[in-house]
């Protein structure tokens, strides 16, 4: 997101900083690890990840750690503590996906945030590590506070995608197959509806067999601000 898709970072912080709060980026830091995590490569995983807790746990710093891929968000509250990295349970107590973040705040100040009223559809696709750790019942009550939208939870499993599965020219086929449930079920919804996918994969994987351009929640929630 640093380099790829910045707009969705922008997005987060005009979010944030319409509730009020100070946003700062963490200097230095590095991958969360997932890539080498998922490849096997344990030890690089955890230098990563070392690496990361260190930053976060210098000086007085306790204030909330927000993540806008799922991937990320996972590795620094599951599985960090699975590779024993000392800090790693301090770390995670101030972890949040951006969604259920302001969720949260909005769920005891739902005025905290002014939304423009705007008749449309949303369908979402859930990333497989936010089902995993939660139940992604709260991005809908999110989504659902932008008056005038109508907003769907997509039954859908796996993108096909799975970090870098999908990029392989060998599992091609396969990661097609088993976007193909997903496929149809965007291309079920109107012309109009906007796909919301919280994950960087998945939505690289939507964009690449149909033709909508899915949004991060993030962008939705920003465009909607009155």
């Amino acid at each position: 997101m640093r380099y790829h898709e910045p707009h969705i970072g922008i997005a987060a912080v005009t979010v944030l900083e319409a509730l009020g709060f100070e946003v700062s980026l963490l200097k230095d830091r590095r991958c969360c690890g997932r890539p080498a995590f998922s490849q096997g490569n344990l030890d690089e995983a955890a230098r990563l990840g070392r690496k990361n807790i260190e930053l976060l746990s210098a000086g007085d710093a306790s204030g909330p750690v927000l993540f806008l891929e799922p991937s990320c968000y996972s590795m620094f509250i599951e599985d960090y503590r699975e590779l024993k990295l000392a800090g790693a349970g301090l770390i995670a107590d101030r972890c949040f996906l951006f969604e259920k973040f302001v969720e949260n705040i909005l769920s005891t100040e739902p005025d905290a945030l002014q939304f423009r009223e705007e008749q449309g559809e949303v369908a979402i696709h859930a990333h497989c590590h936010a089902k995993a750790l939660m139940k992604p019942g709260f991005m809908v009550t999110l989504a659902g506070r932008l008056p005038g939208r109508k907003v769907t939870l997509l039954d859908t499993g796996c993108c096909g995608m799975a970090g870098a599965f999908g990029a392989l020219e060998s599992k091609y086929e396969l990661s097609r197959k088993v976007a193909a449930p997903l496929v149809e079920q965007i291309g079920a919804q109107s012309s109009g509806a906007t796909i919301v996918a919280s994950g960087t994969s998945c939505r690289h994987q939507i964009e690449h067999f149909t033709p909508v351009r899915p949004k991060h929640m993030a962008e939705l929630l920003a465009e909607a601000l009155a």
